[in-house]
């Protein structure tokens, strides 16, 4: 049966909290590298090993990679927008200070929109769609009142990005995780089995081939390239928050049951990971829907579901660990 992993953050960072999540059966702690800091993790390490010599059982650790990805630059105030504004988006900061102009720091953004494209921007809660283009400027016309603030995700669905898949601070990270023992690493934003072998590289020529490599399936590109993907890595989670940002979220439940099924017919982990239980990050009880949810990944065989904010900054992270275990143990009784 199907496996929780949680992430660690403020609501799960003390001692009394780690040690309930074991005993709730909970063997994998993930670590998101774009917030957690090196000294931090450290400092949770040493009461992981506190726990597990108390406890006698050991926690694997998970590296969750930042990936380079596309935020707009520093803006000085927020910037409140009407539906059908139209401003200027462009890469370069010093049109920032340009009445109502945003940047960011993907260098090709001009050059792969068309009029036309649709721009989600923080984690799709803001859409611009792109009515003019010229040499150093989109005009971009908002399909909705929203106010911005500075690094703020943009996400560009269905193109070919011009990024590398592992930048700097990744391959700091994974050094780091090298030498601190850590099981797996979650590479963000693969589009094709080249990215995981430059990563397997990467580990080889650091002597830790034995790391094993999640690819997080985020985008068209990984979709298009499933099988390849699945055949190179150790393991595969289905990301539904970027994916139902990159694609129409009405297609990501067949996406998840498709990747799941292709995923378990080649005898590799599979983990379905986001909103699992996101009404518990303010609430005492989930909704009905989310209990129908993790029994669905259960009964399409997922090996791990997986909380995030959940767990990490949430106001009942053991309560929601406890309702995962409830709904799978029940699930159990069917498959």
């Amino acid at each position: 049966m199907a496996s929780i992993i949680t992430t660690l953050w403020p609501a799960t960072e003390d001692i009394e909290s780690i040690e309930k999540l074991y005993k709730s059966w909970v063997r994998v702690l993930r670590f998101n590298f774009p917030h957690a800091k090196y000294e931090w993790i450290l400092g949770i390490k040493e009461k992981i090993k506190e726990i597990e010599q108390k406890i006698g059982g050991k926690f694997m650790l998970l590296c969750d990679t930042e990936w380079p990805g596309i935020r707009l630059w520093n803006i000085r105030w927020s910037l409140w927008f009407k539906k059908w504004d139209v401003f200027k988006m462009c890469v370069d900061k010093k049109y920032i200070d340009e009445k109502k102009t945003i940047a960011c720091n993907y260098p090709y953004l001009v050059q792969d929109s068309k009029v036309g494209d649709i721009i989600k921007i923080d984690a799709g809660l803001f859409d611009v769609q792109v009515v003019r283009k010229t040499k150093n400027y989109l005009y971009v016309k908002s399909l909705q009142d929203w106010v911005l603030t500075s690094q703020r995700h943009v996400n560009l669905p269905r193109k070919k990005l011009k990024l590398k898949a592992l930048s700097k601070k990744d391959k700091e990270d994974i050094l780091f995780c090298i030498e601190q023992n850590f099981a797996y690493v979650a590479m963000s934003f693969v589009k094709t089995a080249q990215d995981i072998r430059d990563l397997r590289n990467f580990l080889y020529d650091h002597g830790a081939s034995h790391l094993k490599i999640i690819a997080k399936i985020e985008t068209q590109d990984a979709i298009d390239n499933i099988s390849e993907i699945i055949r190179v890595s150790d393991a595969v989670m289905v990301a539904r928050w970027d994916l139902g940002t990159e694609m129409p979220i009405e297609t990501i439940p067949w996406i998840q049951q498709y990747i799941v099924d292709k995923t378990k017919r080649k005898w590799k982990k599979v983990i379905v990971a986001t909103q699992m239980l996101e009404s518990m990050i303010k609430n005492t009880i989930p909704t009905r829907a989310e209990v129908s949810d993790i029994f669905s990944a259960v009964r399409e065989w997922a090996d791990f579901v997986m909380l995030s904010g959940e767990t990490a900054i949430g106001k009942n992270p053991i309560e929601c660990v406890r309702v995962v275990n409830s709904v799978i143990f029940e699930a159990g009784k069917y498959i």
